[in-house]
C-alpha cells in the first residue's frame, strides 16, 4: 500500500509547458519565487501599483491545499476561493512537504488561465499575482491534481454561498452505488500492520497472518497466539530507513516488510510454506537501489506448532530499486503452481532508477512492458515441486514465454504497476488488483500471456510519463507484432474507479480481494470482494472502503478478452478442447460463474452517465475522463451494519479467505507500520456483526502524505523522501497505500 494509490509515493516533477501569452505577447503570469524557507513576497508589479491588492495564503502538500488566510479559509483543506472580478490578488503559498507543486487556474471549460512553475523545496514560498476574471472556476496543483484541487467562486457568495456548496456536496452523486449490507466480527487483534492471511489445508482450524514488521502469527478460536509461528524480522531490512534515487533518510511510511504467506497445497503431509519479505541490499544490489525482494520456503517444526527458522530455502532474490510497488501476497493455483505478483520496482511512471527501456517509445521506461531484462511488473508462475538446472524451482512447460529466446520464462502475465492482491475462485479464475498512479485504480481477470497495459495505459485510459494527470487521447491497444509480444492486445480491467468523482475523493489505492463463496450472505454470494485503503485525501484518518463487483447478467461487461489468445469473448469453456492441465483463466469468464443477478443498486446510476455511452465523467487533470461502466463489472460499496454511517473506520490493508469461502478484512487504524491496532475481521451477515467506532484522535498516528499511494498498503503516488522526513508523505500507488501502496500502496 500506492501503503499509492500507492500510500502512493510515486510522482516526479511534471514538465510544464510555457505559460499562455496575451495579445500583447507578454506572459499573463507574474511569478515571484523566494529562495529560502522564510522567503517572502518581493515587490509587486504594475498590477498591484494600480489598485489595492487582496492577499490569499495557502500551504501546499500532497494531501491538499491548506487555507491560511484570509480568516474564513483558515484550516480548510482545498478551500473555495471567493474572488471579485476585476480585483487584483496576490496568492502566496508555502511548500509544506518538499514535493513538486505548482498552481494552475482554469476556466469552467478547462482553459488554462494562470500557471506557475514547479516549486520543490520544503519551506519555500511562491507568489502568483493575477486579476480575477469571470471565467475562473478552479485551481489545482498539476502533479497532484486529484487531491490538491479547489473551486473558485467569482462575485462573492458569503455565508449563503458556503451553505450552497455544502448542500451541493451532500447531493453530489457517489461513484459507488450502495450495495449489500454486511457485518464484521473481530477474529484477532493486537498486530501492527497485517499484510496477508493464509489457511493451510490441515485438520487444525487455524489462520496464519503476516505482519509487516516480520512476524507470522497464528490465529485460532481463542484469538492471536502469544508467540509468532515464524519471525523473520532479523532477516529483513530496518523499516523506515531508505536509500535510492529519491528515497533517502528516514520516515514512518514504508511498503516493505513481511508481505506475503502461502501454504503448500500438501502442507499437512510435507509441512512446506512460502513467505515474501524485504531483505537488506547485498553485494549484488546496484548502487542506490533499495532492497532485495525475497521469496523463501520454510518447513514446520517437528511438533507442528511453529516453523523451523533454520529451514529457510531462498527460491528467488530480486533486486528492487525503490521501496514501493513491491506487491506481496501470493497464491497457489488449482494447477498446483505458485503465482507470485511482482511490482514494477517503484518510482513515478515506471521510468526512474532501476527501470529499463521497453517497446513504447512515447513513454520512458519501463519494467511493466519488459519481459526480457527482469521479473518486475509481472505475475510469475513457478513449479516449487521441481528444481531446474540453474534454479531452485521449475518452470511450468506451458508458461507462455517458455519457447521465446528473448524472454524470461517465469513470466505468466505482465503490464502491472503494483499488483497488491491475488486470488483464485472455485472456478479457477485468477483475480489480480493493480494500484494506479494519478487517476484510476483497477482489478483484472488474468490469463496466461495477458498484457495488462502499464505503463502504456492506466486502467482503460492512455497514460503519459510527461503528463500523468492529463492522459493523451491516443495510445496503442496492442504490443508490437514481433517476438516475444506477437501483437498481443492490451487487456482492460473488470473493475475501474477514479481517485476523484464529482469533486469527492473516491479512493487512493485498490486492495485486491476474493470471491465470496460462503453462502451466508445471499446478496454477496458470488461477488468479488475488494477494497480501498482509505478515502481520506490527507491519509491521516482511517476511512477504508469495502467494495464488491459482479459480472453483468447481460454479458455486456468487460470479460477477460483475448490476452492469452485462449478464447474469444462470449465463448463458453465447453466449446474449447478439454485439457488435463488447463491454466487458470484459459476458459475466460464462464457464464454463470458468478451469480448472474442485476440488482438495482448495481446498475449505473443515471446521474453518473453520459447520454451516449453510460460512462461516468470523473474529471481530473483539466481533461474530461470517463470510466466506461458499460464495459466493466457492476461495482458497489458494501454497507457496514456496525458503523454509524455504513463506513469502515479502518485502513484496509488486505483480504483473506478460509477454506469455506468466508472473506476476511485485514486492517489497522494508522497509515504506517506502527502501534498495535492491526485487526482481522470476518465478514458476516449484518445481524451478527459488532459495532465499530472510529479511533480517538490521540490514538492515530498522523501519517499525513507519507501514508498515501499506490495507491497501499501498498501504492501509492511515489514522492521523494526528504532526509529525516516527518510524517506527512503520500502513499499507493496506490498512493498510497502500503502502509499503500496502501501500493504505491500502495
Amino acid at each position: 500500500m500506492s501503503e499509492r494509490s500507492d500510500e502512493r509515493l510515486d510522482e516526479r516533477p511534471t514538465p510544464v509547458s510555457e505559460p499562455p501569452v496575451d495579445a500583447t505577447g507578454t506572459s499573463r503570469r507574474r511569478l515571484l519565487q523566494a529562495a529560502a524557507a522564510a522567503g517572502g513576497v518581493v515587490a509587486l508589479g504594475d498590477l498591484a501599483a494600480a489598485q489595492e491588492t487582496e492577499t490569499i495564503e495557502l500551504g501546499g502538500q500532497t494531501s491538499g491545499w491548506e487555507g491560511v488566510a484570509p480568516e474564513d479559509i483558515a484550516g480548510e483543506t482545498n478551500p473555495t476561493l471567493e474572488l471579485e472580478a476585476g480585483t487584483a490578488y496576490e496568492l502566496t503559498w508555502e511548500n509544506l512537504d518538499g514535493q513538486p507543486h505548482n498552481i494552475v487556474i482554469e476556466s469552467g471549460e478547462g482553459e488554462e488561465l494562470e500557471r506557475t512553475e514547479l516549486l520543490t523545496g520544503q519551506g519555500e514560498t511562491q507568489t502568483l499575482e493575477f486579476e480575477a476574471t469571470e471565467e475562473m472556476a478552479e485551481y489545482y496543483c498539476e502533479p497532484h491534481s486529484a487531491t490538491m484541487r479547489g473551486d473558485i467562486e467569482i462575485g462573492g457568495g458569503g455565508a449563503g454561498g458556503a451553505e450552497q456548496d455544502e448542500a451541493t456536496d451532500e447531493e453530489a452523486a457517489a461513484f459507488f452505488d450502495p450495495g449489500a449490507e454486511i457485518g464484521v466480527q473481530t477474529v484477532a487483534e493486537g498486530m501492527t500492520a497485517p499484510t496477508d492471511m493464509a489457511v493451510a489445508d490441515e485438520e487444525q482450524e487455524r489462520y496464519f497472518v503476516a505482519d509487516q514488521t516480520g512476524e507470522l502469527w497464528v490465529v485460532t478460536g481463542d484469538g492471536l497466539q502469544d508467540e509468532p509461528f515464524l519471525d523473520v524480522s532479523d532477516r529483513m531490512l530496518e523499516l523506515g530507513t531508505f536509500r535510492g534515487e529519491y528515497a533517502e533518510g528516514t520516515q514512518d511510511y514504508d511498503e516493505r516488510g513481511l508481505l506475503g504467506v502461502e501454504f503448500h497445497p500438501d502442507f499437512a503431509e510435507n509441512g512446506r510454506f512460502f513467505v515474501r519479505y524485504s531483505a537488506p541490499p547485498n553485494e549484488e544490489t546496484p548502487d542506490r537501489w533499495s532492497h532485495v525482494s525475497v521469496l523463501s520456503e520454510f518447513t514446520v517444526a517437528d511438533d507442528g506448532s511453529s516453523a523451523d527458522p533454520d529451514s529457510e530455502r531462498r527460491l528467488l532474490e530480486i533486486q528492487s530499486p525503490q521501496y514501493n510497488h513491491v506487491a506481496g501476497p501470493m497464491a497457489f493455483g488449482p494447477d498446483g503452481y505458485l503465482y507470485v505478483p511482482m511490482g514494477d520496482g517503484g518510482g513515478a511512471n515506471d521510468d526512474m532508477l532501476g527501470h529499463v527501456d521497453d517497446w513504447y517509445d512515447e513513454n520512458d521506461g519501463g519494467n511493466g512492458q519488459d519481459v526480457s531484462e527482469n521479473l518486475l511488473g509481472s505475475v510469475l508462475r513457478l513449479d516449487v515441486d521441481q528444481e531446474g538446472e540453474d534454479r531452485p524451482y521449475g518452470i511450468p512447460e506451458d508458461n507462455p514465454l517458455v519457447d521465446e529466446d528473448n524472454a524470461l520464462p517465469e513470466h505468466y502475465a505482465w503490464g502491472f504497476r503494483n499488483p497488491f492482491g491475488i486470488s483464485f475462485d472455485s472456478d479457477g479464475r485468477l483475480f489480480v488488483s493493480d494500484a494506479g498512479q494519478d487517476l484510476f485504480e483497477e482489478a483484472n481477470l488474468v490469463e496466461a500471456g495477458g498484457n495488462y497495459g502499464w505503463n502504456v495505459k492506466e486502467g482503460t485510459h492512455c497514460f503519459s510519463t510527461e503528463s500523468p494527470s492529463q492522459p493523451p487521447e491516443d495510445c496503442p491497444d496492442s504490443a508490437p507484432d514481433e517476438a516475444p509480444y506477437d501483437g498481443q492486445e492490451l487487456q482492460n480491467p473488470i473493475v475501474e474507479y477514479p481517485h476523484v468523482y464529482e469533486e469527492q475523493v473516491v479512493g487512493i489505492t485498490i486492495i485486491g480481494g476474493h470471491v465470496y463463496e460462503a453462502g451466508d450472505i445471499e446478496d454477496l454470494d458470488g461477488k468479488y470482494v475488494f477494497g480501498d485503503w482509505t478515502a481520506d485525501p490527507a491519509r491521516q484518518s482511517p476511512q477504508g472502503r469495502i467494495l464488491a463487483a459482479s459480472e453483468p447478467s447481460d454479458g455486456t461487461g468487460q470479460t477477460t478478452g483475448n490476452g492469452g489468445g485462449n478464447q474469444t469473448e462470449g465463448t463458453s469453456p465447453d466449446d474449447q478442447e478439454d485439457s488435463e492441465n488447463v491454466t487458470p483463466g484459459e476458459g475466460g469468464i464462464e457464464e454463470g460463474g458468478f451469480e448472474n443477478e442485476t440488482n438495482a443498486t448495481n446498475e449505473t446510476n443515471a446521474s453518473n452517465e453520459t447520454p451516449d455511452d453510460g460512462a461516468a465523467d470523473v474529471g481530473g487533470g483539466g481533461q474530461e475522463q470517463v470510466v466506461p461502466r458499460d464495459e466493466l463489472w457492476n461495482m458497489e460499496e458494501l454497507q457496514l451494519a456496525g458503523s454509524e454511517d455504513g463506513s469502515f473506520p479502518y485502513f484496509v490493508r488486505q483480504f483473506g479467505q478460509d477454506l469455506e469461502g468466508n472473506v476476511y478484512v485485514l486492517a489497522n487504524q494508522v497509515g504506517v507500520p506502527e502501534g498495535d491496532t492491526g485487526t482481522v475481521f470476518e465478514i458476516v451477515p449484518p445481524g451478527e456483526g459488532e459495532s465499530l467506532e472510529p479511533p480517538a484522535e490521540d490514538e492515530a498516528v498522523e501519517s499525513g502524505d507519507q501514508a498515501a499511494d499506490e495507491n497501499a498498503t501498498e501504492d501509492t503516488q511515489d514522492e521523494p523522501i526528504a532526509e529525516n522526513a516527518t510524517d506527512g508523505e503520500n502513499a499507493t500507488d496506490n498512493e498510497t497505500p502500503s502502509a499503500n501502496e496502501t501500493s504505491d500502496g500502495a
